[in-house]
């Protein structure tokens, strides 16, 4: 179930076999009214209602969602796929608040809590999620979308094309990345995702192109000399762990990432920089290593694909289940 939304009409509609999808109508405007917000959640609550009592096991990914089936759930099998820290967005603050709230009970509630990084379980731990009912179950890799590519690196001269694709929004440090493109004017740097409100349609030296579906991806980028995560370093992004980065090392290009603890693990795998000098510094110079050959980057991503990260999330349901 997912709401009607303008924003969504900005998405690539990603084909999803086997997926029955139920489409609930709502006010806009949720993240900037607390009314708004308690308005919808009576409206959506009521629309989904029907398809929670046939359901034998509900999963919701925000507090948002939690309204939603409050009054339904009765015993049955309750899962907070927590991908983000709802509350660490950009919002209104009784908004926020009322969030808070609902994130508080859905945590008393849920029979699972799957977190995607280490630092949200410790958040949800923080706001009342049961240790023994929290696991984290990382991001993953689709093999088909990425096939792994062999390894290579920037050229030595010449034009570079950077890349980034993913939602383009207030998290993307876009100072850094306009410092990289008026100090170097032999970069151009492509960004492939939906825009969020806010963000300007035009920003010189960035080339800001409309989304495309996800297994076409790969094929975008096949020009692009090197990828970015390019993401300011606060409360909201210290808590992802981006899907992007599984894709990026499937592609076999040098890639630049901002840093925060929860990447350590992608050490080896790419290049970190701290803050707008030193990524203008690595690009200038081409200090950029080439990353890992295709079996190294193979043998890492091979348990990290969205069917190891599915049975995970399965087997703490049906240990839940069975507890």
């Amino acid at each position: 179930m997912s709401p009607v939304s303008r924003r969504r009409a900005r998405l690539v509609d990603n084909r999803s076999p086997g997926v029955a999808r139920v489409q609930l109508w709502r006010l806009p405007g949720s993240y900037r009214s607390k009314a708004i917000a308690q308005v919808n959640a009576v409206l959506s609550a009521a629309q989904s209602g029907p398809s929670v009592r046939r359901a034998a096991v509900v999963l919701v990914t925000s507090p948002e969602l939690w309204p939603w089936v409050r009054t339904t759930i009765a015993n049955r099998t309750l899962v907070y796929d927590c991908m983000d820290d709802a509350l660490a967005f950009d919002q209104d603050e009784g908004v926020r608040e009322l969030k808070a709230a609902w994130e508080r009970e859905l945590l008393a509630r849920s029979d699972v809590v799957a977190c995607s990084s280490n630092e949200l379980a410790e958040r949800a731990s923080a706001r009342g999620a049961a240790a023994a009912r929290t696991v984290v179950v990382p991001n993953g890799w689709d093999p088909q979308a990425f096939p792994i590519r062999t390894s290579s690196a920037l050229p030595r001269e010449g034009r570079l094309e950077l890349a980034y694709f993913g939602t383009i929004a207030s998290w993307i440090d876009f100072d850094a990345l306009l410092a990289v493109t008026r100090a170097c004017p032999h970069v151009s740097v492509r960004m492939i995702g939906p825009r969020d409100q806010g963000v300007p349609s035009r920003l010189p030296g960035l080339v800001l192109e409309p989304p495309v579906e996800h297994h076409a991806l790969a094929q975008a980028v096949e020009g692009a000399h090197a990828l970015l995560v390019p993401f300011r370093v606060n409360a909201l992004t210290r808590a992802v762990d981006p899907v992007k980065l599984y894709e990026y090392i499937a592609l076999g290009k040098p890639i630049l990432a901002s840093h925060w603890p929860a990447l350590d693990r992608f050490a080896g795998m790419l290049t970190f920089y701290r803050d707008a000098a030193q990524l203008v510094d690595l690009i200038s110079a081409r200090n950029v290593p080439a990353p890992p050959d295709r079996d190294a980057r193979a043998a890492f991503l091979a348990p990290q694909s969205w069917s190891a990260r599915a049975a995970a999330l399965r087997a703490a349901i049906q240990r839940s289940a069975s507890g």
